[in-house]
């Protein structure tokens, strides 16, 4: 992290430049890098988010960043509101960092250092166990992978949001580089006796990592030093630690075994175990409580609240209709209704929790329990009562949840974000050095095949003083990002998958036919909704090009009005006057005609193309780094290429024009462009 700490300052904005975010100040470091409170000037309102900023030793080993990319897409699938939030993953100065959801920085592993945790209650433990292990029971169930990173430093615990743990499976990424890393992670500290060896890890391996969490959290020591290796897991003798009872300790103790199939199958069945049967037990002693525990009750708070309670309804409950009432044993309820407010007390006090929670605050959260329990009936279904209004607090292990997770920050109003889907990127031979792909999601789903640019400068504008005045002042634009634009306009066969996806009308084809013609009938607002879906499915950041960076394509190192030259040539672009079979009649499938130097095809004419841009009459203030214009009149966006319809002059490179973002022609189409990580 030396060179990188130079740029981080506070106020500093750092990210490629479609997507900035300002530093406002330093939270900490932490084994996988810096963490920074930052805010994300890209969305609106500029949300606080928290960035990690990867060791620059990790960036530069082969394929760590495009292997994290991957499991930023699979921690995704996992939507649970106790997983933190990962909202994408940046390029930065030959580096990258992570955006999150906002965090105070505070991890458990913090806690256990500075013994903190031993002034938590056992309510409070309990409820930060439960919510981190549901958390990972999810990530489980939604991904069907195990995680092999669990330890304390990934479980973050912030005032008002309560505990998040971090999905992303780090063993995975860093285990070949621990010798590289300046500071060692947590997780071998954890790891089961298999994570030792090369053989594969499974859940029931993370299902060890958090039994040994389990008992750092109640013994207040690790059961494992960092430097036991695999030996120490079948040979240490572990003592009970205080806070469970024998019954407990003999369930954690069969979670440590080193016999994989002798562990719990899940983390929720062993909370489940350590937790539910307690309460089920303590229920069955207090179905025949005797006098002496009922008169120590009722001398309690509680007890003299309820009594209180059941005075004051006395004159009510005289009324000959509700005789029936007398009936009921107050008495004899109030020992289940304790352990019931007890069990709401506690799980109040750990939603959020807070580790260093005042004697007025607790007092304050009991009284709250026990007012409102008052008001509620005890009854032998409590703790396993379904109704979703109250799962989240009579049972925790259900998996209903009335906490919505927290939304990731947008540009603008936009569709529901789609899950992610497992995607693999296809690499393909292209006709010259540039890299090819395809990335493919979920069962059968596939985005457009996309080429690599070259970084470099151009000469953007009308070079040949064949074009009109939006397409001066000419310019010279330099790319210091890596990104990759469409090698064809996106086809219906593209299109269609995002339209029955979202429940969208299919375009109309005119009659032409779909499959790999391109689309049509779309306006900027479809194209840009169509990006966005894509990149929600696949994890990836696809997008609309810039106007700069699709000029640039369609140039490809030229500088003449069409890249083949200032001379128009027979059957090289599908125009009015451009000497095909289409001319002036209709689309052409993708592919058809030869490719230009890069190997982008339809650059010029097909179909219009619609980019980010909004649109200027002039390139008087345009930026000269690649990115989009976004001010102005952004209700009218550029279109570049020309179609089918148009005559000769209007599709060369330079060639500009707009529309309002609304509206459709059989004319109009799009291609896409998705940025890449440095050294892709």
């Amino acid at each position: 992290m030396d060179d990188i700490r130079t740029t981080l300052q506070v106020g500093a904005v750092v990210g490629p430049e479609r997507h900035r975010f300002r530093l406002q100040s330093e939270l900490r470091s932490h084994p996988y890098g810096m963490l920074w409170k930052a805010e994300d000037l890209a969305s609106s309102g500029r949300p606080e988010v928290t960035l990690l900023f990867l060791p620059e030793v990790l960036c530069r080993q082969p394929e760590f960043v495009e292997r994290l990319r991957k499991w930023v897409i699979l921690s995704r699938k996992c939507k649970h509101p106790h997983a933190l939030d990962c909202y994408g993953l940046f390029s930065f100065k030959g580096s990258a960092f992570l955006a999150f959801e906002p965090l105070d920085g505070l991890t458990l592993a913090d806690m256990l250092q500075q013994g903190q945790t031993s002034k938590l209650k056992p309510e409070q433990k309990q409820g930060l166990l439960i919510q981190s292990g549901k958390a990972i029971d999810a990530f489980h169930r939604e991904t069907r992978k195990d995680h092999a990173s669990l330890s304390p430093e990934l479980i973050f615990i912030s005032t008002g949001r309560g505990v998040r743990v971090m999905m992303i499976g780090w063993r995975h990424l860093v285990e070949d580089y621990l010798d590289l890393m300046q500071d060692p992670p947590g997780y071998p500290q954890y790891q089961a006796p298999e994570g030792f060896d090369p053989q594969p890890t499974s859940i029931r391996s993370d299902v060890y990592a958090f039994a040994a969490i389990i008992y750092h959290l109640y013994a207040g020591k690790p059961a494992f030093s960092p430097q036991d290796d695999e030996k120490a897991r079948y040979q240490r003798e572990l003592k009970a630690p205080a806070g469970l009872d024998a019954r407990q300790w003999q369930h954690l103790q069969q979670a440590l075994s080193p016999d994989q199939q002798a562990r719990p199958s899940s983390v929720l069945e062993l909370l489940k175990q350590l937790y539910l049967e307690q309460a089920a037990e303590a229920e069955n002693e207090l179905a025949t409580p005797s006098e002496v525990q009922l008169s120590s009750i009722s001398q309690s708070p509680l007890g003299r609240s309820i009594a209180a309670f059941q005075q004051r309804l006395a004159p009510w409950l005289a009324s000959p209709k509700l005789h029936w009432l007398h009936r009921i044993p107050f008495r004899r309820l109030i020992l289940p209704g304790v352990f019931f407010f007890g069990l709401l007390t506690g799980l109040l006090l750990s939603i959020p929790l807070r580790p260093d929670i005042s004697a007025y605050e607790t007092e304050r959260l009991r009284l709250l329990a026990e007012i409102e329990a008052l008001n509620s009936p005890v009854t032998s279904q409590t703790l396993t009562h379904t109704d979703p209004a109250e799962d989240v607090l009579v049972d925790p292990f259900s998996e209903h949840t009335t906490e919505e997770s927290p939304e990731s920050p947008s540009t603008d109003e936009q569709p529901a974000i789609t899950a992610a889907q497992h995607t693999e990127r296809e690499t393909l031979e292209g006709g010259n050095s540039l890299m090819r792909f395809r990335d493919h999601f979920g069962d059968s789903g596939f985005a457009p095949l996309m080429q690599a640019l070259p970084p470099g400068e151009f000469l953007m504008g009308d070079l040949n003083r064949m074009g009109d005045d939006n397409e001066r002042p000419v310019r010279t634009i330099t790319f210091d990002y890596a990104f990759a634009l469409g090698v064809h306009e996106v086809t219906f066969a593209e299109y269609d998958q995002f339209a029955t996806a979202t429940g969208r009308p299919l375009p109309d084809d005119a009659g032409w036919g779909r499959g790999q013609r391109p689309v049509i009938n779309v306006s900027w607002e479809d194209a840009r909704d169509y990006t966005r879906w894509l990149a929600d499915v696949t994890g990836e950041p696809y997008r609309l090009p810039t106007e700069a960076e699709w000029e640039y394509t369609a140039r490809a190192g030229t500088i003449s009005a069409w890249w083949w030259g200032n001379e128009l040539i027979p059957a090289m672009a599908v125009c009015d006057g451009c000497g095909t079979q289409w001319d002036g009649q209709q689309t052409a499938p993708v592919g058809q005609l030869p490719a230009n130097p890069w190997g982008f095809m339809d650059m010029h004419g097909n179909v219009d193309e619609w980019v980010q841009d909004c649109y200027s009459d002039h390139y008087g203030q345009a930026p000269e780094d690649g990115s989009a214009v976004l001010s102005g009149d952004c209700q009218l966006r550029v279109m570049r290429g020309g179609s089918w319809f148009d005559i000769p002059r209007v599709i060369r490179s330079s060639s500009r024009y707009r529309h309002t973002i609304d509206s459709r022609r059989n004319t109009w189409g799009f291609r896409v462009a998705v940025d890449l990580p440095d050294g892709h």
